[in-house]
């Protein structure tokens, strides 16, 4: 009897050993969870990167990769010297069923609202839309094209409308506030072509001066 009780204080134990993780793995710092998702949407459009495709990196953005034909940024400053209240970044994007499937699988979020159009017909919605996540990591797109680099600290997020698949949107962050220590505060929106906000919220970021590159650096003897 002893040793029984002994097995249930173990398991007792242990499930509240494994509450515990849970409950301090979901109060992370929402900035990681962005931090993942923009990992998430990197690896997804260089799966999807078609060879014919621009690669070019865009003209005075040090910190970007590269940038697609397909894709359209508007920013207002070309300086880390330059920013200020009112900068402005605007990111355009269409959103495809390639993009969903793709996400999907990336990020493991394989809801059948996304990906099964009979399951997603009979839902409140009546077909498939885009995962929340993945429109909303089109405003660390925007970000990403500030000058400088951008690390985020803080994003809050409110969803409005679902989002088509197939939409072309636009994330559009502009600075409202400079604080202490290179950080700024942004409003982050998310709209369609015709306007309609889907996803508001607020940011805040880091914006360190991007390292030296190899072009940056003087070689001569």
């Amino acid at each position: 009897m002893a040793s029984d009780q002994s097995s249930m204080t173990d398991s007792f134990e242990g499930i509240a050993t494994a509450w515990l993780e849970s409950s301090t793995a979901v109060s992370k710092n929402m900035a990681q969870m962005y931090s993942n998702i923009a990992e998430a949407n990197r690896e997804l459009w260089s799966q999807s990167m078609d060879p014919a495709e621009s690669t070019d990196r865009e003209s005075g953005d040090d910190s970007i990769a590269y940038s697609k034909s397909s894709w359209t940024t508007v920013q207002s400053v070309d300086t880390v010297e330059e920013l200020g209240v009112g900068s402005e970044v605007v990111f355009r994007k269409e959103l495809t069923d390639s993009d969903v499937h793709a996400f999907a699988d990336i990020s493991g979020d394989t809801n059948r609202l996304h990906l099964d159009d009979e399951f997603a017909s009979d839902t409140r919605f009546g077909r498939r839309i885009v995962h929340g996540t993945l429109a909303s990591g089109l405003i660390s797109s925007a970000l990403a094209r500030l000058p400088g680099m951008i690390v985020y600290l803080s994003q809050d997020l409110d969803f409005e409308r679902p989002v088509d698949i197939g939409t072309t949107v636009e994330a559009t962050v502009s600075i409202i506030e400079t604080l202490d220590g290179d950080r700024y505060r942004l409003n982050t929106t998310v709209q369609t072509a015709e306007g309609t906000t889907v996803i508001d919220g607020e940011a805040v970021v880091l914006i360190d001066s991007p390292p030296a590159t190899e072009t940056d650096t003087d070689t001569s003897e």
